[in-house]
């Protein structure tokens, strides 16, 4: 008898168990909206659910991700978890309309983790620095941009003038700095000779989307300007890859943060219908998260039957 009561409370733990991790995935009886990514090292996105499918793109610690539908569970690294079908980034998209990939969902979380540089490397510091475009955050003109980007690129940019410096950057994470390669360039100015020059920018007081170099503080540079040329490029048959590549950085930050997005929406309302279908999360606005759900709900419920389908 005993036996038997040791068996059944066993398989009661692993079936709680089973339900409660899979539970994660709905809120009231609903496929959650957005989860985050928690793998230190990032997490790959695949064509199909499983670890032998093409790999398509990778998300970084953190990051938030549309959730689109609840596939087959399967236990991975010693976790059981269902595959998630995700929204790409917008910016992973080869053409204008919406693409779908698929992540284990043992390596996301419904709460973001508090932002902590404790236990950084040398990566993470690069990782953090090149997420997106940083500008300085005061109302004077001429404001500098710093751009870190992820291949090793270094752009300086003078806020609405037409001139910036452009070269090489590399991080020194002992001594908490960026050194930059680079030479200041005019726009139109062709007979200038630029000469290259080294310059250290001293990191500090690092925040999850702010830091400061030099006591002025920078934070992350979100033109909205750039979704206003999706139609320029539809219109004129253009690459989507070179629209996807200026979008990146903008939405990189937009994506990570409801209070940078809450900053900007009142003065881009008008890309409402464009946020929505790129996936941007805005809980902090009714009227936003109707129109959120009316476009999404629809296309989630068809989306899970063709899951269900393939079970």
């Amino acid at each position: 008898m005993k036996k038997i009561i040791c068996i059944l409370f066993s398989f009661t733990v692993l079936l709680t168990s089973a339900f409660a991790d899979k539970s994660r995935f709905y809120k009231n009886g609903k496929v959650i909206d957005t989860m985050y990514v928690d793998a230190e090292d990032g997490l790959r996105v695949r064509d199909y659910p499983s670890l032998s499918s093409d790999r398509i793109c990778g998300l970084t610690y953190g990051f938030p991700v549309k959730v689109i539908a609840i596939g087959k569970e399967e236990t991975i690294d010693g976790i059981t978890a269902p595959w998630v079908e995700i929204l790409l980034p917008r910016y992973e998209w080869e053409n204008f309309e919406p693409e779908y990939g698929w992540v284990f969902g043992g390596y996301l979380s419904t709460e973001r983790k508090t932002f902590s540089t404790k236990g950084w490397t040398e990566w993470n510091f690069k990782k953090y620095l090149s997420k997106c475009h940083w500008i300085e955050d005061s109302n004077a003109d001429g404001r500098i941009i710093l751009c870190f980007e992820e291949d090793g690129e270094f752009k300086l940019q003078v806020e609405e003038r037409g001139a910036g410096a452009f070269g090489t950057w590399r991080t020194d994470f002992k001594n908490m700095s960026v050194i930059t390669s680079s030479a200041f360039m005019y726009a139109g100015d062709d007979d200038y000779t630029p000469e290259e020059e080294t310059v250290v920018y001293k990191i500090g007081n690092i925040s999850e989307f702010s830091f400061t170099v030099n006591g002025k503080r920078y934070v992350p540079d979100c033109d909205w300007g750039v979704i206003y040329n999706e139609k320029n490029f539809k219109i004129t048959d253009r690459d989507s890859s070179d629209f996807n590549r200026n979008l990146k950085y903008f939405l990189q930050a937009l994506y990570s943060s409801e209070n940078i997005f809450s900053s900007i929406y009142d003065r881009s309302s008008d890309l409402k219908n464009s946020y929505i279908k790129y996936g941007v999360y805005y809980s902090k606005n009714e009227d936003y998260m109707n129109s959120y759900h009316a476009y999404w709900d629809p296309i989630m419920r068809e989306h899970q039957k063709k899951v269900d389908a393939m079970r």
